[in-house]
């Protein structure tokens, strides 16, 4: 590390008051609701080091990296708080800005399956709930669209957190009933089109009509390019219009009496 880096890269504890944003030019500007959401949360095991400058002649080190945090440290501590930082050998904006960018672009952007699993294994209730479920129906989380494998997991999410496990389960069984384990069927309007239908359908539906509607005549790509289609005329979301392709393929070929209600008149079946 001596040899990389030429000296032993030292840490320092400086006061919040001592370290401000001096070159506002050098700097992405501050988001208060950020920084309100990391106090509300705040770990310090998860705060890491700020990145700041030399003094200047006032005696302030403007900060490189970590503006938020310190904020949030402020917010939820007041003022005067002691913060780990590492100063670096810059005393002017352009070599500040340089840094920061440095810093950032040579940071790996994490994917959200990466959060996912982090979470998972951190034991985040809803994510550990989704990934049970996920597993339960033979499936798995996975970067790509392979067979069994479901990457849209914001999605999977999305559904667990608004409506619950019953109906993510449902939706997923139904997903898999009319595709099987093409993973191509997970793509995530289909999942929330789907999920939709089931919460407010899905005690009402007949599942087997609709897996036989569907699949005789679509395969997940079509039927996403038709919702794709149908959704330019009627103007709405795309998981709102395959909601009502869903709809319409538990209604095709059942009695009057035995369709369920469809608030808004989409395209026939096809």
């Amino acid at each position: 590390m001596t040899a990389a880096f030429g000296k032993k890269i030292e840490i320092t504890w400086l006061d919040t008051d001592s370290l401000s944003v001096v070159w506002a030019q050098s700097q992405r500007p501050l988001d208060e609701r950020f920084a309100k959401s990391i106090a509300e949360e705040f770990d310090p095991d998860k705060f890491g080091t700020l990145a700041v400058t030399k003094r200047d002649g006032k005696g302030i080190y403007h900060i490189i990296d970590g503006q938020h945090r310190k904020r949030a440290i402020e917010i939820a501590f007041g003022q005067g708080q002691k913060v780990p930082c590492q100063v670096f050998d810059a005393d002017d904006p352009a070599r500040a800005a340089e840094l920061f960018d440095e810093i950032n672009s040579h940071r790996r952007k994490l994917h959200t399956i990466d959060f996912f699993n982090v979470r998972v294994t951190a034991k985040h209730e809803d994510h550990v709930a989704v990934m049970k479920i996920v597993r339960e129906n033979g499936l798995r989380i996975a970067y790509n669209r392979g067979e069994r494998s479901i990457s849209a997991v914001q999605a999977l999410l999305g559904i667990y957190r608004r409506h619950g496990g019953t109906v993510l389960d449902r939706t997923l069984k139904l997903m898999t009933a009319t595709w099987g384990i093409d993973g191509g069927a997970f793509f995530a309007p289909l999942i929330r089109g789907f999920g939709e239908f089931m919460a407010e359908y899905g005690d009402k539906a007949n599942w087997g009509k609709v897996k036989e509607n569907i699949a005789k005549k679509h395969t997940p790509e079509s039927f996403l390019a038709a919702a794709r289609t149908r959704r330019n005329d009627y103007g709405e979301s795309l998981p709102t219009t395959v909601k009502h392709m869903l709809i319409l393929a538990a209604n095709h070929g059942q009695r009057a009496s035995r369709r369920i209600p469809d608030p808004k008149r989409v395209a026939p079946h096809g």
